[in-house]
């Protein structure tokens, strides 16, 4: 028996695929591919209302925001959001209410001061745009417990939640934060394509699992 996951949707337009989503331990690439859609769509929610999350940049031209993009990768994605990041999807995957509330206390702690309440504001956002959800486990266990405690909602702790409801993998739980930090900031600037290389969200994705020593656990069944 499969489990659906259903969410309000944040506004009254169609789920444009069209379908449910079914969460299987071992899901083909086409579920899995269907699964990124739908979070890719329910994550508009925040870009529609927010001018950036933690990435900032002020820069028109490619050249100036990938040197900003690289500078978010090493003074804030390696050393604070990714690790804050895979402890909490590591606490949500484990069930362990107490360790994802500790790991959104960390991230509170090593975000830099400038763009805590940013990425606090984007994680309620979330929050909100999966209120409701059929099945919430850890994901309703947190909304009720953050009701209680004073911890900030990160962006990095509630997507952590919504990942394992939806059985994301650690590669995908990193790269698609990524992609909203970069469409967030640059949604004003479509035009601006994602970076390649190893300032891309897979190999920045790969980088964090390997320096974390997640890499067997990736579980992605995208290409390498």
């Amino acid at each position: 028996m499969s489990v659906i996951a259903r969410f309000p949707r944040p506004d009254p337009k169609p789920n444009p695929l069209g379908l449910e989503l079914t969460l299987h331990s071992e899901e083909s690439r086409i579920e899995h591919e269907e699964s990124l859609a739908w979070i890719r769509w329910i994550f508009q929610s925040i870009r529609a209302r927010r001018e950036s999350i933690v990435f900032r940049t002020v820069a028109t031209n490619r050249e100036g925001v990938l040197a900003d993009w690289q500078d978010f990768a090493v003074q804030v994605w390696y050393p604070a959001l990714a690790p804050g990041l895979l402890r909490a999807w590591k606490a949500a995957h484990a069930e362990d209410l107490e360790g994802l509330l500790d790991a959104g206390k960390e991230l509170g702690a090593t975000l830099p001061e400038d763009v805590r309440e940013s990425s606090a504001a984007a994680g309620e956002l979330l929050l909100k745009a999966t209120h409701g959800a059929k099945y919430p486990g850890v994901l309703g266990r947190m909304r009720q417990a953050l009701t209680q405690e004073p911890i900030d909602p990160h962006l990095a702790m509630v997507w952590a939640s919504v990942a394992n409801l939806f059985h994301v993998p650690p590669l995908d739980v990193l790269a698609e934060y990524l992609r909203e930090e970069w469409l967030t900031a640059l949604r004003e600037h479509p035009q601006l394509h994602e970076p390649q290389g190893p300032l891309c969200f897979s190999a920045m994705a790969h980088r964090a699992l390997r320096e974390g020593g997640m890499m067997g656990m990736s579980g992605t069944t995208e290409g390498q």
